[in-house]
This record gives structure tokens, C-alpha cells and sequence, in this order.
């Protein structure tokens, strides 16, 4: 029997964001189960290059580019009938058009039609023409979760019999952490209170060769609502990591009385901040629409009691382990935090529920659902079946 070649697009592995770290963990688990398959990973640029040296049966070629619109239709293409690929991956979406090659991606989100606002009408224009022709050319689609694909289907008359849903998961480096050498070490590296709440933001777009401002990061409203459980009689001061956030408020209006008590990070690399939730008294989120919600994943899989907005996947993924609030209602979301602060033993509850239910979510499902599809199209068995719930 010849051994298949899977071709994967993996320029969205230069991104410094939850689509980078979804895709680098998914494939790491793919190549770790199927190593009968032959994986060409294309690469955009040289920047992870080497990130799968270790593992025997993947070539990497960097096929460089300034345009995305000339790798994905010209470049993608013909490395595949180079590598004589059976089938081209996408661990994000698009796909080569005119290629005859089956294909398969995953569907990460659905806010360009729940919140157009998050996006410049040129984007959303884009995505609206395309993303329904991406997915007609797919043999086979995934989903990061149910939302999406029902989303999808009311907005963009996806046929959801081609969809699997697979999910994601925490790293394996995320979990409680009981060395607290290793967390003073970080808490005096970033020099953080004793005591706090963790947040984690971004107010850019990322993946984009032009980085405009994300409004569904909505952090105002939760400075408000921060600022509001302080006047309730709030004392946990409210940490916020993420890139450049302190310059983006303000930027937006906020001065220092708003910022009283708010503590910048900056950034924390993807490997460490697992310590920064370990550390917190409880984790809040207020982004407007999250198609699956790692950062929750992230969180509960440390053992983090969250506060989550009500809206896009978070339900799916946090069941009746989180507290949801309305990210747009400024009196909701600091009831909750000033509730949370005042119940040790609501946060001990959330903490043990939520670390039971992480483990619903793990890489090596999300990575078995993910070759099974692709099984399924190569040798022309069944359709996997469509989930609507986690395994």
C-alpha cells in the first residue's frame, strides 16, 4: 500500500495568536498518532521552520510570499502536485480553488456575520464572498465548535452534513501548578499583587498584513465594570495581560482615575501564562463574541474559577462550570466579580468543576476527529458523524 502525503497549509503558524496555537497543537498530535502518513507542512516564512524537526515522516517547505491570495492560489497548488499530495489541510480556512486536489479545513468563527462591527467592511465584504465558496470547494469541513457550524448555516447556508465538529484544548503545559517556587519566580518577574484578578486582552487584529483595532475585544466595558466593583467596594486589584493594552485605553479616553487599580503585563508568552492563572483569585473575560473560547479552556484546565460572556461558544465550552454574564451590561459583570471576590467556596466549587469539565476537551480527540475526516475522505467510507456535544 503506498503511503498517503497530507499537505498542509501552515502559514497561520507564524501567528502569535489563538490560531497559531490551536493549529501548532493540532498537527503536533496529528504527526504523534499517524506516523504512516507522509506531512508536507508549507510554511510561509522561515520563523517555524523547525518547529517539527523531531518528527520523521514531515518536510517542511517555506514558500515565501508577499501576497496571502497568491500562496494560497498559486503557491499551496502547485507544492502539492509536487509533493503529489492526497489531500490539502488547512488548519485554518481557505483552500486552493483551482486545484482538483480534495481538501479539508477547519471553521473557527462565525462574528463576521453575529458582530460585523468587529471588522472593516472590506474584510467583511471578503469574507462573505468567499468563505461560502471555500466551504462549497471542501470535501470535508471541521468546526472549532457547534456555534459555528449553526451560525454558519443560518448565515451562510453551509451544507453541515460535510462538517465534524472537533473542538480544541488547553495545552498540555496548562494545569494546577503546586511548585511555588516556579509561581513566585513569575509573580516577581511581573511584579504582581498578592492577590488579583486576571484578564487576558488584545485590541489588534492579528493575522492580518494591516493590523487595525478589534472592537470585540471590548475591553472599555470591562474597565467600567472594574471600576464600578471598585466604588461597590471591590479590592482585588485587576490584572490585564496582553500587548500594548494600557497605550490602547488610553488612547480611548481612560485616565489614571479609571485605571486605579489595573495592572499592565504586557504580553506573556503562550508557555507562561499558565503561572498568571494560577496565581488569580478568579479569571474575567467580557470579548463579545468567542467561537470557542480558549482562554476559558486555558483557565479551567489551571484551575482559575472564570466570569464569561453569555455569548457565541462560551456556553458549549464552559457548561455549569463558569459564571456567564452579558459582556455589554457594565452592572452585570461587577456584581459577578464582587460576588466571586466575597464566596471562597463559590470559587473552590468553580475551581473543581471546571477542572472536571476541561477534561472533555483534549488534543488528542480534536487530533483523532481530525484524521478520521480525512480518513473517511480518502478511502470513501461514511461520512463522519455530525456532534453536537463535547466527547
Amino acid at each position: 500500500m503506498n503511503q498517503r502525503t497530507i499537505c498542509v497549509m501552515g502559514r497561520v503558524l507564524d501567528q502569535m495568536d489563538g490560531l497559531g496555537v490551536y493549529s501548532s497543537n493540532l498537527l503536533r498530535y496529528m504527526l504523534e498518532k499517524d506516523t504512516d502518513s507522509r506531512y508536507v507542512i508549507l510554511l510561509r516564512s522561515n520563523a517555524n521552520a523547525a518547529i517539527f524537526d523531531g518528527f520523521k515522516n514531515v518536510e517542511t517547505w517555506v514558500l515565501p510570499a508577499r501576497s496571502k491570495t497568491w500562496w494560497d492560489q498559486v503557491l499551496v497548488p502547485l507544492a502539492a502536485r509536487r509533493a503529489r499530495a492526497d489531500v490539502i489541510f488547512n488548519p485554518k480556512f481557505s483552500l486552493p480553488l483551482l486545484s482538483k486536489r480534495p481538501g479539508v479545513f477547519v471553521l473557527h468563527g462565525s462574528d463576521w456575520y453575529v458582530n460585523p462591527g468587529n471588522y472593516t467592511w472590506w474584510n467583511n465584504m471578503y469574507i462573505r464572498l468567499m468563505l461560502p465558496i471555500y466551504c462549497r470547494k471542501a470535501s470535508k469541513l471541521l468546526s472549532i465548535s457547534q456555534r459555528v457550524v449553526d451560525d454558519l448555516s443560518r448565515y451562510a447556508d453551509l451544507d453541515v452534513s460535510k462538517v465534524t465538529v472537533s473542538y480544541a484544548a488547553a495545552a498540555p503545559h496548562f494545569a494546577p501548578i503546586n511548585d511555588t517556587s516556579i509561581l513566585r519566580e513569575f509573580s516577581d518577574r511581573y511584579k504582581l499583587p498578592a492577590r488579583f484578578i486576571l484578564t487576558v486582552a488584545r485590541v489588534c487584529h492579528s493575522g492580518h498584513d494591516r493590523l487595525d483595532e478589534y472592537p470585540g475585544g471590548n475591553n472599555e466595558t470591562l474597565v467600567r465594570a472594574y471600576r464600578n466593583y471598585r466604588i461597590a467596594g471591590g479590592t482585588l486589584p485587576l490584572v490585564i495581560a496582553g500587548r500594548d493594552i494600557d497605550k490602547y485605553l488610553s488612547t480611548h479616553g481612560f485616565g489614571d482615575a479609571d485605571l486605579d487599580g489595573v495592572q499592565f503585563t504586557g504580553f506573556i508568552p503562550h508557555k507562561e501564562i499558565v503561572k498568571a492563572y494560577n496565581l488569580a483569585e478568579f479569571f474575567v473575560l467580557s470579548t463579545l463574541y468567542e467561537s470557542f473560547c480558549l482562554p476559558l479552556i486555558e483557565a479551567m484546565t489551571s484551575g482559575c474559577p472564570a466570569i464569561i460572556p453569555n455569548t457565541g461558544g462560551c456556553p458549549e465550552v464552559g457548561g455549569t462550570a463558569v459564571r456567564y454574564v452579558d459582556p455589554l451590561d457594565v452592572e452585570t459583570i461587577s456584581k459577578a466579580m464582587l460576588e466571586l471576590e466575597r464566596s471562597a467556596k463559590e470559587r473552590a466549587v468553580m475551581r473543581m468543576v471546571g477542572l472536571e469539565r476541561a477534561r472533555l476537551f483534549s488534543w488528542n480527540d480534536t487530533a483523532q476527529k481530525t484524521l478520521d475526516t480525512i480518513d473517511s475522505l480518502l478511502t470513501g467510507s461514511a461520512p463522519t458523524e455530525y456532534h453536537s456535544e463535547p466527547a
